[in-house]
């Protein structure tokens, strides 16, 4: 009897061991969920801090010090400004669609990453098409707010987005069409074989534009977008379209560093668009 005795406690507490191990693994996966959760939040936090104290001190009401933003990066090639937004942030431009997707303008590793323009682009918009890349987070900051030009009334209340350059100049966007596009680098062209492939893109957009516009592009014109990833998560890209306008001088400029260009290494680009 205590033979059999000592053989069901053996049992018994190897079932307890499992048990208890099966318990120890749900209780470290919860903790590791927790521990990314917060870490994602405290990457948001500190990447909207930085972003915000840039831009008070590079880019207070009309003028952006492009000179201080040079010594802190110089790969900055503009700065967007949309009202009443978080979007008050730099654009930067290097030779792969990767890095700054997840590195911060002063590329410390950060989770926001820096609103970047297509390696592809010569990035002093005199491209007929040129493309912005950024993060898209649900609580507004980043290019979050470009989500809501789905919403017709939204554009109406926010027509322009503010574009200042290195050299000196503040340029108008004038947004006037805001599509769902496939997430491949074919469905956003940034270069064209002609001016009629040129329109029949812009017409593309218009026809799959969430709301309607009264601007006119023509085949002289040049347009920029921001591309980021969809609202609902689904597989493709939004992209808020703009044409290009000239605006009022803006206030400072690069200095030695406006005529710096950097190589477009069109190889490293890849099929996917970036994940903004």
């Amino acid at each position: 009897m205590k033979r059999k005795k000592r053989r069901s406690r053996s049992k018994a507490d190897i079932i307890t061991g499992v048990l208890y191990g099966i318990f120890g693994l749900l209780v470290l996966a919860a903790l590791y969920g927790i521990g990314r959760g917060a870490y994602a939040l405290m990457g948001a936090t500190v990447g909207n801090h930085y972003y915000a104290s840039l831009a008070e001190k590079a880019a207070p009401a009309d003028a952006v010090d492009f000179a201080l933003l040079a010594k802190e990066n110089p790969e900055v090639r503009a700065w967007v400004r949309l009202s009443d937004t978080a979007i008050n942030l730099p654009v930067v431009k290097t030779t792969d669609n990767s890095f700054y997707l997840t590195h911060r303008f002063d590329e410390v590793k950060n989770k926001l990453g820096t609103p970047f323009i297509d390696a592809g682009n010569v990035g002093d918009f005199t491209d007929r098409h040129t493309v912005i890349y950024g993060h898209a987070l649900s609580d507004g900051s980043m290019f979050g707010s470009l989500w809501e030009y789905e919403n017709p009334n939204y554009f109406a209340r926010h027509p322009e987005i503010q574009l200042f350059l290195p050299d000196g100049t503040q340029k108008t966007l004038q947004v006037f069409a805001c599509s769902r596009v496939d997430g491949t680098r074919s469905s956003i062209p940034i270069a064209f074989s002609s001016e009629a492939e040129f329109l029949a893109f812009i017409d593309t957009l218009n026809q799959t534009s969430a709301f309607t516009s009264n601007i006119k592009i023509t085949a002289s014109d040049r347009i920029v977008s921001f591309c980021v990833v969809l609202p609902d998560g689904g597989e493709g890209r939004l992209l808020v379209s703009c044409k290009l306008a000239d605006g009022a001088a803006a206030v400072t400029t690069l200095g030695d560093t406006a005529t710096e260009e950097l190589p477009a290494d069109i190889s490293q680009i890849p099929e996917e668009t970036p994940q903004g």
